[in-house]
């Protein structure tokens, strides 16, 4: 990237956790309104990184600048000007929905009607409106997984860090999540998030970084060059309905809920997600025809995997 001012930036950022390098001499960018998919195996770093990003891990060496500040020397600024969503979102199970979220904005210093004007409308945009007086403690996975991305998103950030944001979320959780991504983006809020699930990435992301074993082994542009996906619907619909959304050139149905896309010159995956929900489709997925991001994931691990298997041998 050659933004010299990003939102977020790792400067040879290293972590050692139980005597094992879990991230090494790591270095990553962030603009604006950038969706940047964080991508490996287990074990391969995501999750340190992540919560490094989100200022609630500090590297040993190298640092984490938001904005131009260094996040081990302004702490707060975590807090502020960062939305992080863990894997397992943190919550206090005696609160209730609302309270949860009135109790995360007091800790950011919010009050007043603007914010729960705010709360009470993320409540509605992800559905937690008939859960907001039960308590966190009897909700499901997915409701947790909705209150947590809430408190992420309740002070407008310009940063949202999201570890594995779709677990628990059924497909039309999961397409109203990618919305809500993209129209983030759109305003200018960076967004780094990890999935095990590729397809969430392609439908999302404009960019992709791939760890393994802790070190960076691929960082690009996600959709350049591309212009063939694979969309899947969680319902079938006729083919001519596609056809019709703005994105699309070509469709060609592959089954009851898979189109191969061709999509217009100036089109991308997002653009065609957010059409096809526009249109009331239900997203489950889209992905590359040529299976290119699953390619070069499939061949870093399987190289890294080799190499591991070999130097256990010569031992």
């Amino acid at each position: 990237m050659n933004d010299p001012s990003p939102l977020l930036q790792l400067e040879r950022v290293s972590r050692r956790l139980g005597g094992r390098t879990v991230v090494r001499e790591l270095d990553l960018r962030l603009a604006r309104g950038q969706v940047l998919g964080l991508l490996g195996v287990n074990g391969a770093g995501k999750s340190t990184t992540l919560a490094m990003m989100a200022g609630a891990q500090q590297p040993d060496r190298g640092c984490v600048r938001l904005q131009g500040v260094d996040l081990a020397e302004q702490p707060q600024r975590a807090r502020t000007d960062i939305g992080w969503l863990p894997e397992r979102a943190p919550l206090w199970p005696e609160l209730n929905v609302i309270e949860h979220l009135d109790a995360s904005a007091r800790l950011r210093g919010l009050r007043g009607a603007a914010v729960r004007k705010r709360r009470d409308a993320l409540l509605e945009r992800l559905q937690l409106q008939r859960e907001a007086r039960r308590l966190v403690a009897v909700l499901s996975q997915g409701q947790r997984q909705r209150v947590g991305l809430a408190c992420a998103l309740l002070h407008e950030p310009p940063l949202l860090v999201l570890d594995e944001p779709g677990n628990g979320l059924d497909p039309l959780q999961a397409a109203q999540l990618r919305e809500l991504i993209r129209e983030r983006a759109a305003a200018g809020c960076g967004v780094v998030l990890s999935t095990h699930l590729l397809p969430e990435v392609t439908a999302v992301c404009d960019r992709v970084a791939i760890l393994h074993e802790g070190a960076l082994r691929h960082d690009a542009p996600l959709h350049a060059g591309r212009d063939r996906l694979l969309l899947t619907l969680a319902q079938s619909v006729d083919a001519a309905h596609i056809a019709a959304l703005t994105p699309v050139a070509q469709v060609q149905a592959q089954d009851a809920c898979r189109y191969a896309i061709t999509l217009r010159d100036d089109a991308d995956a997002p653009a065609l997600v957010q059409a096809a929900v526009a249109a009331g489709l239900a997203v489950a997925g889209v992905q590359p025809v040529a299976g290119e991001l699953e390619q070069a994931f499939m061949r870093i691990a399987t190289q890294h995997a080799a190499s591991a298997s070999e130097q256990a041998q010569a031992a």
